[in-house]
């Protein structure tokens, strides 16, 4: 009787585990979810919640997960990473190391009109697809020091300062490099002296508003051209399908020739709005699509030590989320396999004609930076 009643226990215990088990996996409380407010919007358009990588963590979220976010009863599913892994408008949760919190917004656009100005609403994070995005989180989180020590190369390597010169651009006269007013990435004071080197009368901004260029301690030729009157403040958010992007570019590439050369392009880190846009006077001047990608990945290089030689598939899929879609829409196509193809002087003298450029503005563009017939 005794052993009777110890099994009718046991089957007891076990039916209510096995009930308990299969209760649990169907029910969505114990699944990770994670509850937050929209505390504020930075200066790119996107929300910045009042939740730290830390949270996500804790509550079961690591990157590379795929989650939904829902606010005013709408639901967006997204990838959850920490930089900004994807094509243009593409909608992520953001861990980026720079920023003091989460951030919920659409690659390089930042939120559209309907989910600003939503400060203090409620949203509730929810797992859809563990590590659903993980290869992508992998091959694109990649992290670099701002310790000069920790780098093996040049002053100007790790400035990611450099001349341009594909296609038939004029020796001496276009450079590319990292922030030579803003010293947050410690490359500020190696990039101004190499641009003293070189001589650069002007350079072309792509990072800073006039506002914050009165907040920096400059080094001091940089003071110097700023001052000067020689800096072309041209702030990008790095997406050229915007009107705001063209009409910006547009009218700095207006200015340009107005300027003395030789001429400098730089943003924050020199990679990749200042790669688009040097890729954009590569072009104009007969450059090849491998003269673009080349001289674009060489700034992974100075940063990552990322070759194409090293580490080919996390070259292809920087070229293929990044620089890519930026040269199919100047040239006017759809499809990446024709990239290789294209006549680039033609195509992006059409974009620029076509965004508000007019011939002469562009003759003059072309002519302060491409070759004469006697070089």
């Amino acid at each position: 009787m005794a052993k009777q009643l110890v099994i009718s226990a046991l089957l007891i215990v076990s039916l209510l585990t096995l009930v308990t088990s299969c209760s649990n996996d169907d029910n969505p409380i114990d699944e990770p979810m994670l509850k937050g407010i929209i505390s504020s919007y930075n200066e790119f358009g996107g929300a910045m919640l009042d939740l730290t990588e830390e949270d996500m963590m804790n509550a079961g979220f690591t990157l590379g997960d795929v989650i939904s976010l829902t606010i005013e009863e709408e639901e967006i599913v997204m990838p959850y990473y920490d930089g900004y892994y994807g094509n243009n408008r593409e909608f992520l949760c953001v861990a980026y190391p720079t920023y003091p919190s989460i951030c919920f917004t659409a690659i390089n656009t930042g939120l559209p009109q309907e989910l600003k100005g939503l400060e203090g609403h409620t949203i509730t994070i929810r797992m859809k697809e563990k590590g659903g995005s993980l290869d992508v989180q992998q091959a694109m989180s990649m992290k670099y020091s701002n310790n000069r020590t920790d780098y093996l190369i040049s002053d100007e390597e790790f400035a990611n300062a450099r001349a341009v010169s594909a296609g038939n651009i004029a020796s001496g006269v276009l450079y590319r490099c990292s922030s030579p007013f803003c010293n947050d990435i410690n490359r500020a004071n190696y990039v101004s002296e190499y641009l003293e080197r070189e001589k650069v009368k002007t350079i072309l901004n792509l990072a800073d508003t006039e506002m914050k260029m009165l907040t920096y301690d400059m080094p001091p030729y940089s003071r110097t051209l700023w001052e000067g009157g020689n800096v072309i403040l041209c702030p990008l958010t790095a997406d050229p399908m915007s009107d705001d992007y063209n009409n910006r570019l547009i009218a700095a590439l207006k200015e340009l020739p107005s300027y003395p050369a030789p001429y400098a392009v730089n943003c924050m880190e020199g990679k990749d709005r200042t790669g688009y846009v040097c890729a954009l006077l590569e072009g104009l001047c007969g450059a090849t699509y491998e003269e673009m990608v080349t001289d674009y990945l060489i700034s992974y290089d100075n940063f990552y030590c990322i070759t194409p030689e090293n580490n080919p598939d996390i070259c292809n899929t920087l070229v293929s989320l990044k620089l890519n879609p930026c040269l199919m829409y100047y040239a006017g196509i759809n499809d990446e396999a024709q990239l290789p193809y294209i006549d680039y002087a033609i195509v992006f003298s059409n974009y620029l004609l076509s965004h508000g450029m007019n011939r002469q503005q562009l003759d003059a563009l072309v002519q302060v930076i491409k070759k004469t017939d006697n070089e």
